[in-house]
């Protein structure tokens, strides 16, 4: 069973980073359409992107997470209980950090550029700085899943 929990801890991730991408409003921050633009990079066509963007998303998140969790599991640890939950969530919320700022980059300079639907093209800096903080809460969420669950389980 201890294998499904990077699983649930990545689709609850991308829950709430996609909550965090879609509601940016509440941060000034311009509301994000990436699902969407993962989806039109597949069908090429923004108004059929929705579902191939999520499944693309959802599923990289549970990869994400299996390798956040393998980070985890060689990271030294002192005792037998472990990380502690508390720093498991702030090493995780450094991780999205860092995915965000990596994956922020990839947007920059790869996807809005290059993207085949037009209205995809233009990033601003308030896109990159929710992506980032989007990322930063997929991680949080995912340490949090991580050190939770297995004591419930």
């Amino acid at each position: 069973m201890e294998w499904l929990v990077p699983g649930i801890a990545g689709i609850l991730g991308v829950l709430v980073m996609t909550l965090l991408l879609r509601r940016a409003r509440f941060l000034r921050l311009p509301e994000t359409q990436m699902i969407r633009a993962i989806g039109a990079m597949i069908t090429k066509d923004a108004s059929r992107a929705l579902w191939p963007g999520f499944l693309v998303h959802l599923s990289a998140g549970i990869v994400f997470a299996y390798i956040y969790a393998l980070f985890l599991s060689t990271a030294p640890t002192q005792g037998e209980g472990g990380m502690g939950l508390f720093l498991m969530v702030v090493v995780c919320t450094l991780m999205g950090f860092v995915h965000g700022l990596i994956v922020t980059l990839f947007l920059v300079i790869s996807v809005a550029q290059y993207h085949p639907v037009e209205s995809f093209r233009k990033l601003e800096p308030g896109d990159m700085a929710a992506h980032v903080i989007g990322h930063i809460g997929y991680g949080a969420t995912v340490g949090f899943v991580l050190g939770w669950l297995p004591g419930v389980l």
